[in-house]
């Protein structure tokens, strides 16, 4: 009798065990390693192109043409400033070719207006710009195709549709309105995602909201808030979101992974992180810029 108790025992303490460890496998400590970068201000939103890292920089004064781009090497090394002096204070960015990117700037001096920004980083020069007068916080960007891009506006929870004609001009042929508290946008198959969080007021944030790109089917994606609902960036790889939440206080930031396909939720990834915002994940890497620390950090998948 007090064998088969005893087996029984084992049985019920190996059942524990693998469900702690179910449970746990969600959550993944893979710790940040930092990427020196040097003259980084406020860094919001990151891009790997042919082996180089740009990076958008709100700047920190808070004053006109504060904001502008730093181009380093993989390892943080050769730092280029771009556009220095030409830009208010740009979040996230795009590359709609090897050389051309759109810039989402907001312009601090007019009430968060602000201007959607074609740019050549190749040349160092800014080719074009378009107002958006009633717009407030510009805040993501992301390409549809190679002629349209959509862009986020944070206090007006809208995402704007933008034509590219010839890589020299731009105007707006979408405006879809109630994505609330619109931030981090990303495009996959096409369908637009879209995470959100409520700093500016906005109601019903902390969310994932989808979208078809001509507007229609617009919905949450998940009905539920993501971590503490302070969403940020977000990225499309290997059929998997990527989504930054900043966490109580914006000192415990972390990102989620959720199967495109499923919806399910497949990894929490923490670990020494502090209010990420606009990722990339590219190469099996993610690149994390800190608004706060000024620090770019890299996690290994």
């Amino acid at each position: 009798m007090n064998k088969i108790i005893l087996a029984l025992f084992f049985i019920i303490i190996f059942i524990v065990s693998c469900n702690k460890q179910n449970s746990s496998s969600s959550n993944n400590k893979k710790e940040a390693v930092l990427i020196d970068v040097e003259g980084t201000a406020a860094p919001e939103s990151i891009r790997l192109r042919n082996g180089k890292l740009y990076i958008a920089n709100i700047g920190n004064t808070g004053k006109a043409n504060d904001g502008f781009f730093l181009c380093v090497n993989e390892d943080g090394s050769n730092p280029i400033k771009l556009f220095e002096g030409e830009l208010d204070s740009p979040k996230g960015f795009y590359f709609i070719t090897d050389d051309i990117i759109a810039i989402a700037d907001q312009d601090d001096e007019t009430e968060l207006a602000g201007n959607v920004v074609l740019a050549n980083v190749k040349d160092n020069t800014i080719i074009t710009k378009l107002a958006i007068n009633d717009a407030k916080l510009l805040n993501d960007v992301v390409a549809i195709d190679d002629n349209t891009i959509a862009v986020t506006d944070t206090g007006k929870s809208r995402v704007y549709i933008i034509k590219i004609e010839n890589n020299s001009s731009l105007s707006i042929v979408n405006t879809i309105e109630n994505v609330y508290g619109a931030n981090g946008i990303a495009f996959n198959d096409g369908i637009l995602y879209v995470v959100s969080n409520g700093f500016m007021g906005a109601e019903n944030t902390g969310y994932i909201y989808s979208f078809n790109a001509d507007g229609s089917g617009l919905g949450k994606w998940i009905d539920s808030i993501i971590g503490s609902g302070g969403l940020d960036g977000i990225a499309v790889y290997n059929n998997k979101l990527y989504v930054t939440d900043w966490g109580e206080g914006g000192t415990n930031a972390s990102i989620y992974v959720f199967d495109i396909s499923t919806k399910e939720q497949l990894e929490k990834i923490e670990g020494s992180l502090i209010g990420a915002a606009d990722i990339d994940v590219i190469n099996d890497v993610i690149y994390i810029p800190e608004i706060p620390t000024g620090l770019i950090k890299k996690i290994e998948l």
